[in-house]
């Protein structure tokens, strides 16, 4: 009598899991996507209906904001014109990967510190503004004013300050002493 139950139990169960309907899901990218380059932007699916769907990778800048716990992660993506409007997210990963013109790069030293600001010559004015500018790579061919070099000795191997050496080294015994200002 038992084994006629179990046998029962089991051949319905098996029956039932059959009869439900069985959905195959696959993403598909369509032929003609509206948007270029639609693999990267786009994710689309076919539902069991027949009716296809679309959905963004990411989240809209205006969802980043009102959720700012998302800022900080990969589904948050902001364009170099928001970076440049909201700067204190500009050294954040969420605004990585921009580019920044030459005008936003000088504007400030968060700037240009950033991956957008890489390789961006500043002018001798701008390098000249603030000792951070002074030790960026970009400011490695400026010529500095005497005051700036010996306000800042920390300079005293760089190209700008090259010709003020000698004022340099007699402004700090310890740098005078150094190997730096010997010879």
């Amino acid at each position: 009598m038992l084994s006629y139950q179990i046998f029962f139990y089991l051949t319905t169960g098996l029956l039932a899991a059959n009869a439900l309907p069985q959905v195959k899901l696959l993403s598909k990218l369509p032929k003609n996507p509206i948007e270029t380059p639609a693999p990267d932007v786009w994710a689309w699916g076919v539902h069991p209906n027949g009716l296809g769907y679309k959905a963004r990778n990411g989240l809209s800048v205006d969802q980043c904001f009102k959720n700012p716990n998302l800022i900080d992660t990969p589904a948050c993506k902001f364009p170099a014109e928001v970076c440049i409007e909201y700067p204190e997210f500009a050294s954040r990963s969420v605004c990585a990967g921009n580019t920044y013109p030459a005008d936003v790069c000088a504007s400030s030293i968060v700037f240009a510190k950033t991956e957008g600001c890489a390789g961006t010559e500043y002018s001798a004015e701008v390098c000249s503004s603030d000792i951070q500018f002074a030790l960026l790579d970009g400011c490695s061919d400026a010529i500095y004013p005497k005051k700036f070099c010996l306000a800042n000795l920390v300079l005293l191997t760089a190209n700008g300050c090259k010709q003020f050496k000698t004022d340099m080294c007699a402004a700090d015994v310890k740098l005078a002493e150094s190997e730096n200002c010997a010879g």
